[in-house]
């Protein structure tokens, strides 16, 4: 950790520049802009892969001072990618809105939707990383697959269920050996029905869905577990 000559510090919710070298006017009018952003924004100086500027909302989200993130290299301290693998100067990769994980203080993954430019900064290129934390979004989307697979269960599960309660109920109340014998082949059925369900249930590797009632959509448990 540490800074150096192009690295930034905040006071309160504004940065400001540490070292005694003039910036640009481009420069300083950057820096307010990224200031004033409700989204996550880091430059990255892409000879080192060291932080060189946070602004308050990186600083927030990442869970860390803006000081102590300050002149660290951002391979496994906001970025999870391994030295030598960062998309977009060893991989060449372009990233524009893309569905990615930052790293927080603790080490821990929060999904993002990034963007990285290249831009001018301090004399020469640098990179631009805007960064908004979408860690609700995704958390809906696994409640949703949540409800979508309960509706599932209670939709398949329980017809051989019912049948199984009314088998029960039945025997309970005709004491008739033939009709004893018919209503456990019933139920034999439906406990096979449920079992093969179970099975299927076990066995899902990929995401599909069947309309429900009311437009309501379910995962269609068949389809979801062919292989």
């Amino acid at each position: 950790m540490g800074s150096d000559s192009e690295t930034f510090a905040v006071d309160g919710r504004r940065s400001t520049a540490v070292d005694t070298r003039p910036y640009s006017a481009a420069d300083k009018r950057l820096t307010a802009i990224l200031d004033s952003l409700l989204i996550g924004a880091v430059i990255i100086d892409p000879a080192r892969h060291r932080i060189v500027y946070v602004n308050a909302e990186a600083a927030a989200m990442i869970n860390s001072p803006v000081a102590d993130m300050l002149g660290n290299v951002c391979h496994q301290f906001i970025c999870p990618v391994a030295t030598g693998q960062c998309p977009i100067t060893d991989l060449h990769q372009d990233i524009d809105h893309s569905e990615l994980c930052a790293l927080n203080h603790a080490g821990e993954k929060i999904p993002i939707l990034k963007t990285v430019k290249k831009i001018q900064f301090a004399g020469r290129e640098h990179l631009l990383e805007t960064f908004m934390d979408i860690s609700a979004v995704k958390e809906k989307e696994r409640l949703q697959g949540v409800l979508e697979m309960a509706g599932a269960a209670s939709h398949h599960v329980g017809q051989p269920l019912q049948i199984l309660l009314t088998g029960i109920e039945y025997l309970n109340r005709n004491p008739s050996e033939k009709q004893h014998h018919d209503m456990a082949a019933e139920m034999l059925k439906a406990t096979n029905k449920l079992k093969t369900i179970i099975h299927r249930i076990q066995n899902i590797t990929q995401y599909a869905t069947e309309e429900y009632v009311q437009g309501q959509r379910i995962v269609d448990i068949e389809k979801a577990s062919l292989r």
